[in-house]
This record gives C-alpha cells, structure tokens and sequence, in this order.
C-alpha cells in the first residue's frame, strides 16, 4: 500500500467526511513556504498549515534550539515545578503585550487557551460572590471545538449535534459607526448579567475574513470596561504578526482584561497554548481558601520545548527574520 492507503485504514482526519474524501496528500517533507509529497511534488502552504507556521518549515533556528532543549529538559509537571523557558518566554512575551497584562497561564492549544479564559472570567465573578455567568460574543465568532469554545462560537452545522449542550451566550453585531449607539444600549441593559465579553479583533477569520474597524472596537471596549464587563481578545489567528502589527491589540486604543494565544505561538513546531491576564483577574484568586485556586492544567502544560520553541519563534519575529505567509 502506499502512504494514502494506509493512512484511509487507520486515521480519521479533521473536518473531513471520510466516505466521500479525496485521497488524501501524504507529505513527506517540508522547507521554506513549501511541502512535498512522496513522489516529490511541490506545494507551497499557502494556508500556513492552518495559519501556524510564520518561519516556514524546517527552519534550521528553531530545530537547532529545540533540539538543545530536548537534551536538557522534555518534559516536567508544572504545577509545583518551573524550567528556564517557562519563566523566560513569559517574561519576554509580557514586554510587548499590553501594559495591563501581568500574568501567563500555559495550556496545549488555542481551544484551551479559550477555555482557561472564560473559567477565569467566571469564577472571577464566583470568587467575589458577584452572580454574572452569561457571556457575551460576536455573532460569526469562531473561538474553537472544545465545549466552551464551541459555545462562544456562532451557532452553525458544525455545533448542531451539540446544541442542547451548549451553554447561553448572547450574540451580538460587531460594532460599527451606524450601530454603536444601539450596542451600548443593549449591553447596559444586561450588564449586571455578563461576567466577560469575547472577541475576535478586527478580523474574524473562520467566518470568511470579516473586518471591522479598531476604532468601533476600541469604542466598545471602553465602554464595556465602563460598564465593569471583563473582555477576553482571542488573538490565537490574529497574533504574531497577522494583521501587519505583532498583535491585532495593537491597533486598539483600549486593553482587554484577557489575551489567548496559540497558533503562531510556536512557529508551528508543536502545540501550545497561553492565555494573560491583568493583576486584578490574578488576585481574584489568591486566597486562603483553596477552592477559590483555579483548577485548570494539562500533563503537558508548559512543556519545555513547545516554550523553547515559542522563544526562538519569538525571536525571529522580533528580528524581522521570519518567511510568514
């Protein structure tokens, strides 16, 4: 059998239909902006295998420190433990983040990274005793396939089978000048009911690239800090680079209160997740009382390469040497 029929007997691929699939493409070896397959053709990775790889593949930097990692430390329990490239990449990413953010919270991809902050949210509001449970999101939001991520995304063929499971969030236009007024309106009328606000900034990407203007949103924004809503900016598509900026809150003149990131985290090497957040989400749970910690972690949480990977990734972007496409 060659790679695609033996791939058809034991693997089931994501978003596929797998009667009626083509053959699927067996890749053999990446470098640059291309892929090649086992008989040598050509591809350039025109969707940055899902928008992850900003360097291009096999970039000898990125291979080279992971490499030197993997020698050192693979893998070790973050909870009660740290390692250099955890302590490291955070410190280096909360340099260029909005001022506001002063904490990073590690997971294993961008689904999670979503999911860490709408449980932050929520049980920030629990920890103070305040009752605000229901979410606020866009209407065509994609923010992932777990449960949570799913909720806070735009109802479609792709949620149906789950729809009695999913739990309420309130959907609303993304601003613009000619509805503004009407938005606020609204908001303020169920404020004392919305424990967070998340969006996609500036561009919703699974929904077929739809933009609105940083101006409208920041406007929203402030007026959502006004009315003490907290706001989690999903820049998992949008981060690193991907709307001319290092971070789409870079065209924004309001800062969220959360941030989660995956996909160009690592360059695409392995996966990872990270959701910030500022000092007043952080200190809602210290406290003497246990049950007031966050309960959230992966066996893989912070895994020594997948940040050594992140830190070279972030390095070359720094440095203006990436081959983003």
């Amino acid at each position: 059998m060659n790679l695609s029929e033996r791939d058809r007997a034991v693997n089931w691929h994501p978003y596929t239909q797998m009667k009626t699939a083509d053959d699927i493409i067996p890749i053999v070896r990446g470098k640059g902006i291309y892929l090649f397959d086992d008989e040598g053709k050509q591809y350039i990775d025109a969707v940055s295998s899902w928008w992850v790889t900003l360097h291009g593949h096999a970039h000898p930097y990125i291979a080279k420190r992971v490499s030197e990692q993997l020698h050192t430390l693979e893998q070790v329990i973050f909870a009660g433990f740290t390692h250099e490239p955890a302590i490291q990449l955070s410190e280096n990413l909360l340099k260029i983040l909005p001022e506001n953010q002063k904490k990073i919270f590690y997971s294993d991809n961008g689904s999670t990274a979503v999911e860490v902050a709408l449980k932050m949210c929520i049980q920030y509001a629990y920890n103070q005793k305040h009752k605000k449970t229901k979410v606020l999101a866009f209407k065509n939001a994609y923010h992932g396939d777990t449960f949570g991520a799913m909720s806070v995304s735009g109802r479609s063929a792709w949620t149906n089978p789950f729809g009695e499971m999913l739990f309420e969030v309130i959907f609303i236009d993304v601003p613009t000048a000619e509805n503004l007024d009407d938005l606020k309106i609204f908001i303020k009328s169920i404020s004392s009911e919305i424990a967070c606000f998340i969006y996609e900034p500036i561009i919703q990407g699974a929904a077929g690239m739809l933009m609105h203007r940083a101006e409208d949103l920041s406007e929203l924004m402030k007026f959502c800090r006004e009315q003490k809503i907290l706001m989690i900016q999903d820049e998992v598509f949008t981060g690193f680079g991907r709307t001319g900026k290092l971070f789409a809150a870079d065209h924004l003149s309001e800062q969220p209160d959360i941030m989660c990131f995956s996909k160009g985290l690592t360059g695409g090497t392995m996966p990872m997740g990270i959701t910030s957040c500022s000092q007043e989400i952080f200190e809602a749970f210290l406290s003497d009382d246990q049950y007031k910690t966050l309960f959230h972690g992966h066996s893989f949480t912070a895994n020594p390469l997948a940040c050594t990977a992140a830190l070279a990734s972030l390095e070359l972007l720094l440095n203006n040497e990436t081959l983003a496409i």
